[in-house]
């Protein structure tokens, strides 16, 4: 199997399980430590593009690369 499909699916697993800690009951440690360093807004949106956003980038980016690559 082509590394960057492994890559991107990976990235989407990272994603999947960033989201379902943020919208459980419970924080996250380092969520709760990131709200208190930032305040509550900038901790949130912080750890939304660092948990969340970046791994969908790096998905999309490996997933389109091991397409590319299969073709």
């Amino acid at each position: 199997m082509n590394a960057n499909i492994v890559l991107g699916g990976f990235a989407f697993y990272v994603v999947i399980v960033s989201l379902s800690r943020l919208i459980a009951q419970e924080e996250p440690p380092r969520l709760r430590a990131m709200k208190r360093v930032w305040g509550r807004t900038q901790g949130l949106v912080l750890h939304f593009i660092v948990n969340v956003l970046v791994p969908i980038l790096f998905g999309v980016f490996y997933l389109a690369r091991g397409a590319a690559s299969v073709g």
